[in-house]
């Protein structure tokens, strides 16, 4: 889509069916219908209305293996979610959902501490917001048409965890997990934007907590197959005193699929993409292994997204020649170029790195904090 457009957009903040008339769409559509001719299969990074109208379209010779759009997308609501699992007994996040007109009145829970607004459905960081002040709650306030805000205590220290599975029809399957990177100075300009992944570090954590992670992510995805979903999924927490609290769920793939899907296979074990596909086919789920025993090969990927404010043009090779001396880079891809028209916030690099980047999720060891400052900044 951007070789048709030109542009590189924020895949966080941008949704393919919001411009349902962009003249790059009618080529994209062109090629897809001429290319889904013959018989063939198609998959989506995330369900969209403008790829399961090719589909269905071509269904006599396609097969569509996932969701439809609809039907993925009430998985993404995230007070719906969250609150069918707090009925399970999931522990997580003690969010509360306060109606617009109820905003004065909880102006005055901020003297009590930091708390987080959120917007029901969020991706990479987007839509979430720490408020201090009465003010700050006033200017940040999302207005949204459910005209209602998830507002929750900040927790300080908290380590972000993320765990990629797989819903099947007669199961669930867990995939590796990793310590997730958000928010980092020269990664992304978004307080809580999403930067990456860090599958060496999660296994110096506690037991404990890998199993908590790890029953929980099943709990998860056997409500999800209750009601109807399939296929791959990704699971966020928050570690608080040794104690795993539940996100949030990402029904798709995700940003950590590429790098969990390459650990899985160097490890001899089905990875997440291709599970995904076999649970759409109705095949039979295979027997799970321990969250604690997979992925311990590990290693780190870094998400650099461009600055702003405004759009730019970025020579992507440049930057990797930049990244390219440290000696535990094993690849750098998903680069930019300098023909494309990058938005702010949309993906410049991705660096794949041997070993650990991180222990805390918020903060990366040097000297990987200094090189992504110095490419950030040119």
């Amino acid at each position: 889509m951007e070789d048709f457009s030109g542009v590189r957009v924020d895949l966080d903040a941008y949704d393919i069916d919001d411009e349902p008339d962009h003249e790059a769409f009618a080529e994209f559509r062109e090629q897809a219908l001429r290319a889904l001719a013959r018989d063939s299969a198609a998959f989506t990074y995330r369900p969209s209305t403008l790829v399961s109208s090719i589909c269905f379209a071509r269904r006599d010779r396609c097969d569509y293996i996932g969701m439809f759009k609809d039907h993925q997308s009430a998985f993404e609501h995230k007070p719906w979610v969250e609150s069918a699992l707090s009925d399970r007994g999931i522990a997580g996040i003690p969010w509360k959902y306060v109606a617009d007109e109820e905003q004065l009145d909880l102006e005055r829970s901020v003297a009590g501490g930091p708390l987080m607004l959120r917007r029901s459905r969020t991706s990479g960081g987007t839509g979430l917001v720490k408020v201090t002040t009465p003010e700050e709650m006033a200017v940040h306030w999302p207005h949204e048409r459910e005209a209602f805000v998830s507002v929750a205590p900040y927790l300080d220290g908290g380590i972000p965890l993320n765990v990629g599975g797989v819903v099947w029809h007669d199961g669930v399957t867990v995939h590796p997990a990793s310590i997730q990177l958000i928010g980092i100075e020269g990664c992304t300009t978004r307080p809580f934007g999403y930067c990456g992944n860090d599958f060496s570090s999660v296994h110096d954590l506690d037991r404990s907590v890998l199993d908590d992670v790890d029953h929980g992510t099943h709990s998860v995805g056997q409500w999800l197959r209750e009601n109807g979903y399939r296929g791959s999924f990704g699971v966020d927490f928050l570690v608080v005193q040794g104690r795993a609290l539940f996100t949030e769920v990402n029904p798709r793939f995700q940003g950590s699929t590429h790098l969990s899907s390459e650990i899985s296979t160097r490890e001899g074990q089905g990875c997440i993409v291709l599970e995904h596909l076999a649970a759409c086919l109705g095949i039979d789920a295979p027997t799970p292994m321990p969250l604690r025993e997979i992925g311990r090969g590990g290693g780190s990927h870094i998400v650099l997204h461009a600055p702003g404010p405004g759009r730019s043009r970025i020579d992507g090779l440049d930057l990797a020649s930049k990244l390219s001396e440290r000696p535990d880079v094993r690849r750098i891809d998903v680069l930019t170029r300098p023909d494309l028209v990058t938005d702010p916030g949309a993906t410049v690099a991705r660096v794949t790195v041997a070993g650990s980047v991180t222990t805390t999720g918020f903060d990366l060891f040097s000297p990987w904090t200094e090189m992504v400052k110095d490419v950030a900044t040119g």
